[in-house]
Formats: C-alpha cells, structure tokens, sequence
C-alpha cells in the first residue's frame, strides 16, 4: 500500500500546484494551507516563515533536477547522449510530475523564487556536465566553440516551446528518445550553439 504523503509534503505540492497558477509573490499562506487540506500553522511548524517555505520548495525542486542530472551524466557516455537522457527525465517530469516541470521553469526565470543563490546552484549542477562536454569538444563530436550553457538553454527552451504550443498530452504521444534525437539536431545542426560575434 502506497505510503500516505505527510503535511509537510503536501504543503510542498500544494506550493507547486499554485505555481501553475500564478507567480509566488501572489500566492498567500492561507492559499498554501487550503489546497493542501492543512491549516496556516502547519506552515510555520514546518517551515518557520513564508521565506521558509519558498527556501524549501525551491530546495525541492532543486532536488528533482539532481535526480535527472544524476541518472543522466556518465564519463562514458558521449556528450549527445547524455542529452537524450537529460530530455527524456525532462519529458517524463512533464507527463508524469507536470507541477514540478512548470516550477522549474518558473525557477529558472523569476526573481522571487530562488533568486541568485539557486540559479547559482542550478549552473553548478550543470557545471558537472563541463568535463563530458569538453571530452566531446576534444574527441571532435561537437564544434570547439560550442558553449555549453548555451546548449543547455536551447535545450530547454525548445522543450518548453514545445510544451506551451502542444500541451503536455503531446509528450505522451511521441517516443522520448526520438524527441530528443530531434531537438539535439535542432540545438547542433540547424540552430548552431557556437559563439555569436
């Protein structure tokens, strides 16, 4: 029988749906509290403060992307590769956990929640990619002056776009691995990721 998700979890998921709904500096603790079936002290036992909270949700969804990079970055393992799997974690997020793909988003973009503390944590999670990148730079798999963060960020921003224009019932419809074989063409071959003068 599946475990039953404690108040504290329920407070963070209920963070993450209001996420999808509007931005973090308009969702109140009383709105925390009603949709995760919990009252407005149970905020503060857990979390201390309205601050707590964000610090904590946004450690949690932190954490999911250690998940996906973590199942993904492997030194033996061509760079391309390691992108399909980093595209497939993301699609499964979209299809499977869709509150916590549009979080990361909104991570990734807002300056109220996270701030420059957790983009600063998202670079260096990306940053382990550096030595499979500069590997496949060396080995002559990708142009020597592609960059790396520039990569990631079409990455991304193709996966969103196609998530806003199709929806996430289109991610269940198409084969993840072909998906991401497509984007990488698009980001390597039709885009370009080397340097802009």
């Amino acid at each position: 029988m599946p475990k039953k998700p404690d108040n504290r979890d329920q407070l963070l998921r209920a963070g993450l749906l209001l996420l999808v709904q509007k931005p973090p500096d308009q969702i109140s603790m009383d709105e925390v509290a009603a949709k995760a079936g919990v009252t407005k002290p149970m905020i503060y036992y857990y979390f201390g403060s309205k601050v707590g909270f964000y610090k904590h949700l946004v450690l949690h969804i932190e954490d999911a992307l250690q998940k996906i990079l973590a199942d993904c970055i492997r030194p033996d393992i061509p760079f391309r590769e390691v992108l399909v799997r980093i595209i497939r974690g993301r699609i499964d997020l979209v299809t499977q956990h869709p509150e916590l793909s549009n979080a990361v988003r909104i991570m990734a973009t807002s300056k109220t929640i996270g701030g420059t503390e957790s983009r600063s944590r998202i670079v260096a999670m990306f940053n382990r990619l550096q030595p499979v990148f500069d590997s496949a730079i060396s080995k002559g798999e990708i142009r020597e002056d592609a960059d790396l963060h520039l990569i990631m960020a079409m990455t991304n921003s193709l996966l969103d776009g196609a998530l806003r224009i199709h929806g996430k019932e289109f991610f269940k419809t198409v084969d993840p691995a072909d998906f991401a074989e497509m984007l990488i063409r698009l980001v390597f071959d039709g885009i370009g990721t080397g340097k802009r003068y």
